[in-house]
């Protein structure tokens, strides 16, 4: 089934530019209804040689790329099994339940949660079929308990032996707090309702021994429904992205990669005078050259530069059309431990804003087993928006951090404790706000699905 994304009528040039991006994104977003996990703007790493951990199951934090393909883009040899499943039920404390204001409510939580995977295999690719589920509530404050849940698909097929397709999709009910896509745009908001919408397909093509061509699209789509207790006003925002990139390989250790992206996203509401009242897309054109370099089998670092350009300044937020469009990421895995290390600066889209936003993005990722039993996992990111004149809450800086540490408990069990801390700069008139989540989960989790991976640990009692 498709569904299509329906088109809001520009007037002008606009319309004939809107034109253009649906040509462009339209071909590899068609098929799609949902969509899921690409990182939500771009944030290229490394391609290291594909190991198969023994415990690398899909959604385990040690699978590496996407399931049943290798960093190069072939299937991996890895077996997972048919079924995954994780039931769990987890208390702790939240401090800042609304993330409104500074001094917002806090409690204890209880919350159980769970997920369900199916995944099925064939001689050139693989399908998982996954859903997970939770509730959060608060004990002291039943009227603020809330409910997550989300359906997804991830797949990959090898159609001859130098073409290989790739698609992901996703559904998700919940709020602003678990919302995957405004974690990866750096959007921390008021605790609101959430549909969020997602899905992407690519293809690589080997068109020699040493030269291929990457061609991938998404849709992302989020929706709030603020019940009239958010007084910033958030706006439902939408994305279309296409990207094109050819790759060469310079020798076992070195590639070179030229990649182009047009983006289409949805802002603000524009004067009646103007547009008839409503929402307008806006274009951003992306041009950058990338160079991989692996440091050994095992690790390694990705080099990008080239620069973005927006028409539409002024209606995007953006204080100029043209920036600088790059950065720098780090990828490591040894065995079943991996760590990856980013910084970028790019024009991101801002969902709940209505605006873009010029983005100095830093982060990391971990997960490191500690003997045969224990695994840590930490992950963070802090991103610096580039700030007009005169901007308020828009352009306030977020800060997330978050931390596990499980413990198999034989076969089928696991325990692991969570935290995670949000942080939201003063800005303007709006002060600044802070939250802190912990709790400890008890879990009954699949035999290969990996430490927490069934579950959802490493995300905090009301992160799901």
């Amino acid at each position: 089934m498709v569904r299509s994304v329906r088109h809001v009528d520009a007037v002008g040039t606009q319309s004939a530019r809107m034109k253009a991006a649906w040509l462009l994104t339209g071909a590899v977003t068609v098929p799609l209804v949902l969509s899921a996990a690409l990182s939500a703007q771009t944030l290229p790493l490394p391609a290291l040689p594909h190991e198969a951990p023994a415990d690398a199951g899909p959604g385990s934090p040690n699978a590496g790329p996407a399931p049943g393909v290798g960093a190069t883009g072939v299937p991996a040899q890895t077996r997972p099994r048919p079924w995954e499943y994780g039931i769990g039920l987890g208390a702790g404390w939240d401090s800042n339940i609304d993330f409104l204001v500074p001094d917002g409510p806090s409690g204890t939580v209880l919350s159980p949660r769970g997920s369900l995977a199916r995944v099925f295999l064939g001689p050139k690719g693989q399908l998982r079929l996954g859903g997970t589920g939770s509730w959060v509530g608060y004990p002291h404050q039943k009227d603020l308990g809330r409910y997550y849940a989300d359906v997804s698909l991830d797949g990959s097929y090898r159609s001859s032996r130098n073409t290989t397709w790739r698609a992901n999709a996703s559904y998700g009910l919940g709020y602003t707090d678990s919302s995957p896509i405004l974690a990866d745009q750096g959007v921390l908001l008021p605790l609101a309702k959430t549909q969020t919408l997602s899905g992407a397909l690519g293809v690589t093509r080997n068109l020699g021994p040493r030269t291929s061509l990457r061609i991938d699209g998404r849709i992302y789509r989020t929706e709030f429904d603020q019940g009239g207790g958010d007084p910033i006003g958030l706006v439902n925002g939408q994305s279309l992205r296409g990207t094109a990139g050819l790759e060469r390989r310079l020798g076992v250790r070195d590639t070179v990669a030229l990649q182009y992206s047009l983006e289409g996203a949805l802002g603000r509401e524009l004067p009646v005078a103007a547009t008839g009242g409503s929402a307008q897309y806006y274009l951003t054109h992306y041009g950058s050259l990338q160079w991989s370099h692996l440091l050994s089998p095992r690790h390694g670092f990705l080099l990008e530069a080239g620069g973005s350009y927006t028409p539409e300044a002024i209606q995007s937020g953006l204080e100029r059309s043209e920036s600088f469009f790059g950065g720098v990421s780090y990828n490591r895995r040894v065995g079943q431990s991996s760590a990856t290390l980013f910084a970028r600066r790019e024009v991101t889209p801002a969902f709940g804003l209505g605006v873009s936003r010029l983005d100095n993005r830093f982060g990391l990722s971990a997960s490191i087993p500690m003997g045969h039993a224990w695994t840590l996992r930490v992950t963070g990111t802090h991103v610096m928006p580039e700030t007009p004149a005169g901007a308020a809450f828009t352009y306030s800086t977020p800060d997330e951090a978050a931390v596990a540490l499980g413990r198999r408990l034989g076969r089928h069990f696991e325990m692991s404790s969570e935290a995670r801390y949000r942080r939201r700069s003063a800005s303007g008139t709006l002060p600044e706000i802070e939250g802190f989540q912990a709790g400890l989960f008890l879990s009954l989790v699949s035999p290969r699905g990996g430490q927490g991976s069934s579950t959802g640990a490493g995300r905090s009692p009301s992160a799901r």
